[in-house]
């Protein structure tokens, strides 16, 4: 995902305030890649001129398994109910908190529900408490990471015994613009961490400026998941993604008490931290409480933005990039060799936006009529639907854009978020962190 970095910042709200009024035409999607430097927008190749204006579901894909001994399935959160909830409910979005610096992500610490983390991509994190931002960052990388464009301070995940241990990770780009995944310690003071880092598990050669994944999040089965891109340029040049000795256009897992040692499951053959190949830029990605299905966003080339579902503990997919760009072909541009490929669930075009969000399914208490719906959006467009995944299909497909009023409240969708008690977040880029709630 591609990100603002040559403009201010009201000069990135009167863009986004336009590109938003007029999200239909040709126009702002180059307006967009100018100013916010896209993804989805300036790769190379035409742009998709016949997508439909919403986008489409697909039929279920035979499941692919992965090479190797099968993985069993990771037991979900418990208490967490996969039942769906009721009809769906009139949404709005609530302001959390504003004056943010190019917010990217915000979360929540386990065993500390009454605040939120908001990961700001100059190299800040910053604690929300009662909507107000506390005036010390919890940590302050701003002069270990190299912004902005693409890079900069890119994800968080806390441990999931980080009450007792104070351990959690984050993902960014160095200053000499390579990924690094550290460990890092709360510090005495629980509203600081400790900087100096435990562990760097690894640095990852970059070797173009765009499509460094960020994404971190750890699986129902406790370990650590990773998201890369494929290195950058335009058609994956270097074919990292479907190398399988690249830690690059991958999703990793790794266990953060026995790295180097690879988890049982991880692809055979490969590097050993590869549990998935053939991504272009998994942007975000989340695993569902109740089922512990992993849901991606993956953000495309020229064409198509697409939607994966991997069922729980189901590694070793090959999900097609750069032989597919959604469910199409890329490379070659017709007749390809779709065998042994997981495809999406679902994908849209430029007629929808230009930058796929992934975000998460709601397992909250706050809103029954949500409960079991994936949420998700688009970083150009700032539109939102929401679908429920039952028994391999796409069903209740459904936009909430008018509902949330997005397009006129968010400049620049980077993510959703969870809290600790399931709720769910928007991050605008433009500064702020808003809940979504019923009327």
């Amino acid at each position: 995902m591609h990100l603002a970095s040559t403009i201010s910042r009201g000069a990135r709200a009167a863009e986004g305030a336009r590109t938003t009024r007029t999200r239909f035409r040709a126009a702002p999607w180059t307006v967009a890649c100018t100013v916010a430097l896209l993804a989805a927008c300036g790769s190379g190749g035409d742009g998709d001129g016949g997508s439909a204006p919403s986008p489409t579901p697909l039929a279920p894909a035979t499941p692919t398994p992965g090479p190797g001994e099968p993985t069993p399935a990771a037991s979900a959160t418990p208490g967490a109910s996969a039942m769906p909830g009721g009809p769906l409910p009139a949404l709005r979005l609530t302001l959390v908190a504003a004056g943010l610096d190019l917010p990217l992500f915000v979360t929540s610490a386990p065993g500390d529900p009454g605040r939120l983390y908001v990961v700001e991509q100059r190299g800040r994190i910053q604690i929300v408490e009662g909507g107000v931002v506390l005036p010390e960052p919890f940590l302050d990388y701003t002069d270990r990471v190299s912004c902005c464009g693409e890079r900069g301070l890119l994800g968080l995940a806390f441990h999931p015994d980080y009450a007792s241990n104070g351990r959690f990770f984050v993902n960014y780009t160095n200053r000499d613009g390579d990924t690094e995944v550290v460990e890092l310690r709360r510090s005495s003071d629980p509203l600081v961490a400790s900087p100096e880092p435990v562990r760097v598990f690894f640095t990852i050669d970059q070797p173009f400026a765009n499509h460094n994944g960020g994404m971190l999040a750890f699986g129902p089965d406790k370990l650590l998941y990773v998201g890369t891109g494929d290195g950058g340029r335009a058609g994956d040049p270097r074919d990292n993604a479907q190398n399988p000795a690249s830690k690059l256009g991958k999703i990793l897992r790794i266990d953060v008490d026995r790295h180097p040692e690879p988890p049982p499951g991880n692809l055979p053959g490969a590097d050993p931290d590869v549990w998935s190949l053939g991504w272009r830029n998994p942007w975000r990605f989340s695993f569902d409480r109740a089922t512990g299905d992993l849901y991606v966003g993956d953000v495309g080339q020229n064409a198509l933005e697409e939607i994966d579902v991997e069922p729980a503990g189901e590694g070793g997919r090959n999900y097609g990039w750069p032989i597919m760009e959604g469910t199409r072909c890329f490379d070659p541009p017709s007749g390809c060799d779709t065998s042994g490929l997981t495809l999406p669930v679902l994908d849209y075009g430029r007629d929808a936006g230009c930058s796929v969000t992934g975000g998460y399914v709601y397992r909250g208490s706050a809103i029954p009529g949500l409960v079991g719906r994936y949420l998700y959006g688009d970083y150009c467009s700032n539109r939102v639907w929401t679908f429920r995944w039952q028994d391999g299909v796409v069903s209740e497909h459904v936009e909430l854009t008018d509902d949330l009023e997005s397009t006129e409240r968010i400049e620049g969708l980077t993510s959703f978020g969870e809290d600790a008690a399931g709720e769910f977040y928007l991050v605008s880029q433009g500064g702020a962190v808003y809940r979504i709630e019923a009327e």
